[in-house]
C-alpha cells in the first residue's frame, strides 16, 4: 500500500534519486528499504495509506538528505519515531502536519518517552530549514518553545535539539577547528571554507550571503588599527518590489573572514579577466563574491557584463539551490564530533543563525537589540532562533564519553616516540612545551605559529610525544579552569577550556592504548 502511494510522488528534478549516505552506502529514495550503514536500515514499507502524499514527499527528501549528512543511527531513530509514534497513531489527522497534532502527541507521551518527540523535532527542524513540503510553517515557533526531557538520566542537553538546534560553545570550537584543518588539508575548497565561515561569522540568511559582491568588503583605519567589515544586503521586505541589493547593514568581521573572502574574490576576478575582454576596476568590484559556476560562459565582453548586471542583477549570483548544495557538501565532509551526542556535528546555516542568537542572549542581549543584530524588522519572530537554557551541568569527561574514542583514534596516527620522528624534528622551534618548559610534542605546521599549548593540542598539525607528562598537563588545565571559576569567570570563558581538556584526555587514551598494544606484542 505504501509503495503505491509513494510511486505517485514526483520528486523535483534537482533532487537526485541515488544518494550516498554518510557511511558511504548508496541507496535510492524511491526504494522502500534504504541501507545507510552496515547495521542501519530505513524502512518505509509500513507507511499508512492515509498519509498525505506531500508529507511523504517531504519526509523522504528530508530523511534522504539527513542520511547524507548525519549519523545513520540518528536518521533511523528519526524515521522510526515519526512513522510509528506519529503517522501510525490517531495524533496524525491527515494533510500537512500542524501544531495541534504535535501537542496531542506530546500529551500522550510519558515523561520517560518525551525524548522521542525530541527526535521527531530534530527531523522537523531540518524539514522546515530545507523547505520541503508537508509541514505547516507555524510549527517552527512551537518546536522551539517545547521543553523536553532527555532519554538518559544525568546526561541532560540543552532544551534545543543537539542535532538541529544551536551549537554549544564546545561544538563551536570543534567546528571552527575542524574547518580550518579541513581547508589546510584541501578537504574543503576555498569556496566551501568561505561559505562555512560566512554562515558562522555573520549568521545571515542564505539569500543575503549569496547576494554579496566584491565591493561590499570594507577595510578602514580606526585609532591606528585596521577594522574589517562587510556591507550585507538586507533581505527583501514583504511586498517590496525591486529590493535586490537596495539596502544594507554593515557588520564588523574578523580579519580571518575578511582574508578568506578577499582570496575568493581574487579567484573570481582572475576568471573574469581570463574570459571577458575590456574589463576595468569598476567592473570587477561589481562581480558577486559567490558566483554561479560557469557564470562567464555567455558573456562576450565588458559591455554585455554591464548590461547583464543592470538588467538582471541577480543572474550571476549563487542560486538558493546551489547555496544549499554547498552547505550539504560541507556537512557531508564534516567529521567533527559533538560532545553532546558522540556523533558527527550536523552543519547547517540555520544552526549558525540559532547559535548566533543564543550567544547574544548569553551576553544579555534581547528584544529590539537582538532583532537588529539578526537583521529582523521587528521582534515577533525572534523566538524562532532563541532556544537558550543553562549549558550542560556535567563537566567534560561526563559528556564526552563516546566522543573521546573518536578523538583518541585521530591522535593514534600522529603520536611520535621521539623528536626525530616529527615532521619538523630537526627544527628546535617546532617544540611545544607545557608549564615548566617541558617538551610534550612538536608542531608540524608553520614556524610562524606561536599559539600556545591550549591551541596546539587541538590542532591537526600537532604531533604529541608518546612519553610526555600528559597527566600533568591535564591536571594543570583543570586547575587553571577551577582557578578561573573561583575568580568569577563567565561560563563562556570556562567552556573555552573544554576542547583543550578533551583533546589532552584523548592523547592520554591514545598513548595508553599504544603502550598497551606494545606490551601485548612483546609477550
Amino acid at each position: 500500500m505504501a509503495m503505491a502511494t509513494k510511486a505517485k510522488i514526483k520528486f523535483p528534478q534537482h533532487e537526485p534519486e541515488v544518494r550516498l549516505s554518510k557511511s558511504g552506502y548508496k541507496f535510492k529514495i524511491s526504494d522502500n528499504i534504504w541501507k545507510i550503514s552496515p547495521n542501519e536500515y530505513i524502512n518505509m514499507s509500513a507507511l499508512p495509506a492515509s498519509v498525505d502524499y506531500e508529507v511523504i514527499s517531504g519526509m523522504v527528501l528530508t530523511l534522504a538528505r539527513m542520511a547524507e549528512e548525519v549519523s545513520p543511527s540518528h536518521v533511523k531513530n528519526c524515521s522510526y519515531y515519526f512513522i510509528h509514534y506519529f503517522l501510525e497513531t490517531p495524533h496524525y489527522t491527515g494533510g500537512y502536519v500542524n501544531g495541534v497534532d504535535i501537542l496531542n502527541l506530546r500529551a500522550s507521551l510519558s515523561r520517560e518517552d518525551e525524548y522521542k518527540l525530541g527526535t521527531i523535532r530534530a527531523l522537523f527542524r531540518n524539514w522546515l530549514d530545507w523547505g520541503y513540503p508537508g509541514l505547516h510553517r507555524d510549527l517552527e515557533a512551537l518546536l522551539n518553545s517545547l521543553t523536553l526531557r532527555g532519554n538518559v538520566k544525568g546526561k541532560a542537553v540543552l532544551s534545543s535539539c543537539p542535532y538541529a538546534g544551536p551549537f554549544t560553545v564546545t561544538e563551536q570550537q570543534i567546528l571552527l577547528n575542524w574547518a580550518a584543518n579541513a581547508f589546510a588539508t584541501d578537504l574543503l575548497t576555498l569556496r566551501e571554507y568561505a561559505w562555512f565561515y560566512l554562515c558562522y561569522g555573520t549568521a545571515r540568511r542564505l539569500s543575503q550571503l549569496s547576494s554579496l559582491r566584491i565591493k561590499d568588503l570594507k577595510v578602514e583605519i580606526r585609532e591606528g588599527k585596521k577594522e574589517y567589515s562587510i556591507d550585507i544586503p538586507r533581505a527583501k521586505k514583504r511586498g517590496e518590489e525591486g529590493g535586490f541589493r537596495k539596502s544594507f547593514r554593515n557588520i564588523v568581521i574578523t580579519e580571518d573572514l575578511f582574508m578568506i573572502l578577499t582570496n575568493l574574490a581574487e579567484t573570481v576576478k582572475k576568471d573574469a579577466l581570463r574570459n571577458i575582454s575590456g574589463l576595468n576596476v569598476d567592473d570587477l568590484v561589481e562581480l558577486p563574491i559567490l558566483v554561479k559556476k560557469g557564470w562567464y560562459l555567455h558573456i562576450n565582453n565588458a559591455t554585455s557584463l554591464r548590461i547583464m548586471l543592470s538588467e538582471k542583477p541577480q543572474e550571476l549570483h549563487l542560486t538558493r539551490y546551489s547555496a544549499g548544495q554547498i552547505s550539504r557538501d560541507i556537512s557531508r565532509k564534516c567529521d567533527a564530533i559533538s560532545e553532546r551526542t558522540g556523533e558527527y556535528i550536523h552543519f547547517t546555516p540555520s544552526r549558525c543563525r540559532r547559535t548566533r542568537a543564543t550567544n547574544l542572549v548569553r551576553h544579555g542581549i534581547s528584544g529590539v537589540q537582538l532583532a537588529f543584530l539578526l537583521d529582523h524588522e521587528d521582534t515577533q519572530n525572534i523566538n524562532v532562533y532563541t532556544a537558550y537554557t543553562p549549558e550542560l551541568a556535567l563537566r567534560i569527561f561526563a559528556k564526552m564519553n563516546e566522543a573521546m574514542s573518536f578523538l583518541a583514534l585521530k591522535f593514534e596516527g600522529r603520536l611520535i616516540a621521539k623528536e626525530s620522528e616529527a615532521i619538523r624534528g630537526d627544527d628546535p622551534s617546532s617544540r611545544v612545551h607545557k608549564k615548566g618548559f617541558e617538551h610534550v610534542g612538536n608542531c608540524g605546521g608553520s614556524p610562524a605559529c606561536q599559539s600556545g599549548i591550549k591551541t596546539c593540542v587541538v590542532c591537526i598539525r600537532f604531533q604529541p610525544l608518546l612519553h610526555a607528562p600528559w597527566a600533568e598537563l591535564l591536571g594543570e588545565l583543570i586547575n587553571e579552569l577551577e582557578e578561573r571559576h573561583k575568580q568569577g569567570a563567565s561560563e563562556l570563558v570556562l567552556q573555552s577550556y573544554d576542547l583543550a581538556v578533551a583533546h589532552t584526555a584523548a592523547i592520554i587514551r591514545a598513548c595508553d592504548k599504544h603502550q598497551s598494544e606494545r606490551r601485548d606484542n612483546s609477550l
